[in-house]
């Protein structure tokens, strides 16, 4: 990557995660995560490959155990008020001879924490952070065509350890990789374009190849393939390999006329690498990528294949709701397909690595990924001499962090870096104030160490805002310790991102944490100001865009009881909509909308709204008679009418509402429907609606697949209706839910984050302003249909079959 003074331009193409073939002997990946033993208890014989474990409750990957326990005060609320503890897996298996003399790996995506390994009572090793991915290379410990034993110690007592609900055990996939003894390393290619144009783009690529045998001459034969599967071109190199030995290739090859990664049009190319000997193919080893140039420019913001645009972004945690930590893909597709139907384009992985489904689905859909790899260095919040609490009392940082950070760091680089989605790596997250020696020496140190691995993305960090101060004293600052950063990053700081653009420092600006609702002033961060940081965004051209927080509602960093979490998401934690949703898809969306909300008191009475907060409000238009309302209406439109029973209340233009918040004061509440009209070029194109709503009569079920096959995952969302068929939120109702045929409910979730109703509970769970999520997956017969029945007292059931 090459730094200008007013430019930083990043030219790369990259990849998805590089996935072995199945169709030859000389590679296989087998999903590891069925039939394991798992017991939450902790002995020091559970290692031992002769122990009798039959008894332990059987189970298949991810698996999150905490989230099966019950809430209780007794536990932290960083940790969502769930315990730990202490817990092994175990599994049996075996392997036919043939696979003797291969070179065999153990993966794991993730565990949750301070993971130990032993193979036939041969310890393995060790993974302290619970959110990188790791393997182990395990062949010589292994037994052919008899029993094998994998025994996994997790250690997750010590609570809190995370700021945030991080979930404990086995939470990721696990897979096996068989391999010949000359192999392409895992995640051993590197894949990038120095130059792209309409006519070509030329390709560099890095291929790491492991020689754990003889020496030996090979040939590197690597194919590129189009979007459409036609072979594009290729190129071969010979190598002439000493025994155990690793070595880097590069090669350099031509697309003709590509196809380019776009955020409505992910373009995604294969490239094959086969290696070769005298005895056959050695490996053949698979990577999917997309083409695609990113460029940072200090006085424009961010381009995309040369396409000036604002990133759009939110934060998001890796768990999700009475999931926990354990989420499958389905989930993700449906929850990121809600953020980018709002006009979401970006996404911060805060503050730590995420799955890899999660980055192909990023690939696949479409959205900027800012990857983060931890929280915290080490912990700066507290001081010897602050008072006690116990939400700060336990440091955020891992112990481990010192000892172990290159490797993680190193790990998640590698695995990462052919995403096309990633365009951005983050070192950190609020360790120290601008300007400080912790903070511009910490961002020296991890920025080299990452260039030094790919030297094609930007590195930052989400700089801890700091105290407040003097201004021109805080801009100083800010811009100091960014010389070591390649953009100018910090979170809560989009106030100050004009003064930062007049001092010239050469860098784009990214906000990379903000309030969904308030703003700061210069000169005092918690100013209540009702105005959102996109608008920063918007006047700044410098500024490139935001990530919120946060995206969607999570568990943990919870200082109330019963609490479970956060409240501030665009989205609950059950992935329904939430008031916040429909400004960001006034600001973010082309398509006309507009969205009514009533106030649950004046206007502009902030006083329980909370700094990460949303003014409470409702969409609901059943209050006493005659009742005295503040109404607001978000919009894109350049006008909105407001009826009340088809009477015309008034009119009122956007542009007469700096903030984007068109407020209607002193309504007066008649029952039946008020309803908001948005206009542009004087003409209708949206409406938004609100009913008087009778007491809930029947259920409405919608999934959101129609025809789905063996082992899906299906999504029903439940919500209470009145005779009418107008939603009903002011009703809540204990549903109860029962499942005829082959497969089972997974989780049950409405949202509500305030409530510690039981996870593991898959029978019954009550509605949250109307509304509920049952998540089934599907068994592997698909003979018959399967059926889902919810009902309750005093509604009228509702099926859906499937």
């Amino acid at each position: 990557m090459k730094l200008k003074q007013l430019l930083l331009i990043v030219i790369c193409s990259t990849f998805l995660s590089a996935y072995s073939s199945n169709k030859t002997e000389s590679r296989k990946r087998i999903n590891f995560n069925s039939d394991w033993k798992f017991l939450l208890e902790d002995k020091k014989e559970f290692c031992s490959e002769e122990y009798d474990d039959s008894s332990w409750r059987t189970i298949n990957l991810p698996h999150d155990w905490s989230v099966e326990a019950e809430f209780s005060k007794e536990n932290s609320g960083r940790n969502a008020w769930l315990p730990g503890g202490i817990a092994w897996y175990r599994k049996t298996f075996e392997l036919p001879a043939n696979y003797d003399g291969k070179n065999i790996e153990i993966q794991f995506d993730g565990i949750y924490k301070n993971a130990s390994i032993w193979v036939n009572n041969h310890p393995v090793g060790q993974q302290h952070d619970g959110y990188t991915s790791f393997y182990f290379e395990i062949s010589e410990l292994l037994k052919f065509g008899e029993s094998n034993t994998i025994a996994v110690r997790v250690d997750n007592s010590v609570q809190p350890n995370c700021r945030w609900y991080s979930g404990s055990g086995i939470y990721r996939n696990t897979w096996l990789t068989i391999s010949n003894k000359t192999h392409v390393a895992t995640w051993g290619t590197f894949i990038s374009t120095p130059s792209i144009d309409k006519e070509k783009a030329h390709v560099e690529i890095i291929t790491t190849i492991k020689n754990l045998d003889v020496k030996k001459n090979l040939n590197l034969e690597t194919v590129i393939y189009d979007p459409q599967g036609n072979k594009v071109i290729s190129s071969s190199s010979e190598i002439e390999m000493e025994r155990y030995r690793d070595t880097d290739i590069k090669q350099e090859l031509v697309i003709p006329n590509p196809q380019l990664w776009e955020l409505e049009d992910t373009k995604l190319y294969t490239a094959i690498s086969i290696i070769t000997s005298d005895k056959g193919i050695e490996d053949e080893y698979k990577t999917t990528f997309g083409v695609r140039e990113i460029t940072f420019d200090a006085e424009k913001g961010f381009f995309l294949n040369g396409k000036n645009m604002k990133m759009k972004g939110i934060c998001l945690h890796h768990e999700a709701g009475s999931l926990g930590a354990a989420v499958p893909k389905a989930v993700w597709r449906r929850r990121l397909l809600k953020l980018k139907s709002i006009g979401c384009n970006a996404i911060r992985t805060a503050h730590n690595p995420t799955s890899v489904e999660f980055l192909d689905l990023c690939d696949e859909l479409g959205l900027l990924v800012m990857d983060e790899f931890v929280d915290k260095w080490e912990n700066p919040y507290k001081k010897p001499t602050d008072k006690k609490d116990p939400f700060f009392d336990v440091p955020f940082a891992d112990q481990h962090f010192s000892s172990e950070w290159k490797k993680n760091f190193g790990q998640t680089i590698r695995r990462d870096r052919n995403h096309p989605s990633v365009i951005i790596w983050s070192v950190g997250n609020e360790n120290h104030a601008p300007g400080s020696a912790e903070e511009n020496h910490g961002m020296k140190k991890y920025g080299a160490f990452v260039r030094s691995i790919d030297p094609t993305r930007p590195v930052i960090s989400g700089m801890e805002r700091g105290r407040d101060k003097a201004v021109a004293d805080k801009v100083n600052d800010i811009i100091e310790t960014c010389e070591y950063m390649d953009l100018i990053a910090l979170n809560y700081g989009e106030q100050w991102c004009k003064l930062i653009a007049d001092k010239k420092p050469g860098k784009a600006y990214v906000s990379t944490e903000s309030y969904v609702y308030f703003n700061s002033a210069l000169e005092k961060r918690f100013a209540n100001i009702e105005r959102s940081p996109w608008l920063d965004v918007l006047d700044n051209d410098n500024n490139m865009g935001l990530f919120l927080w946060v995206g969607i509602d999570y568990l943990g960093e919870s200082k109330s009881w019963p609490h479970l979490g956060s409240t501030s998401g665009l989205l609950t934690a059950a992935g329904f909509r939430k008031n916040s949703s429909y400004l960001y898809e006034a600001f973010w969306s082309d398509k006309p909308m507009v969205h009514l909300e009533v106030y649950e008191r004046d206007a502009d009475d902030f006083s329980k709204t909370g700094r990460w907060g949303w003014p409470q409000m409702n969409e609901k238009w059943n209050f006493p008679k005659d009742s005295v309302l503040d109404v607001v209406t978000y919009t894109n439109c350049e006008t909105v009418d407001l009826y009340l029973n088809n009477k015309k209340l008034g009119s009122q233009k956007l542009a007469d509402f700096p903030n984007w918040i068109v407020k209607w004061r002193k309504i007066s509440h008649k029952a039946g429907t008020l309803r908001a009209v948005g206009k542009i070029n004087g003409k209708v194109v949206c409406e938004s609606e609100l009913h008087t709503t009778s007491k809930a009569h029947h259920i409405i079920l919608n999934s959101d697949l129609q025809n789905p096959k063996a082992n899906d995952l299906v999504h029903i969302e439940i919500s209470l209706s009145d005779k009418k068929g107008n939603r009903v939120s002011i009703d809540d109702k204990e549903l109860q839910f029962e499942l005829e045929g082959d497969g089972e409910i997974i989780a049950l979730d409405n949202g509500d984050n305030s409530n510690s109703y039981l996870f593991r509970n898959k029978k019954s769970r009550s509605t949250h302003k109307g509304r509920c999520l049952c998540i089934v997956k599907l068994g592997s017969n698909r003979t018959q249909k399967l059926k889902l029945t919810v009902s309750g007292n005093d509604l009228k059931a509702s099926s859906i079959a499937f």
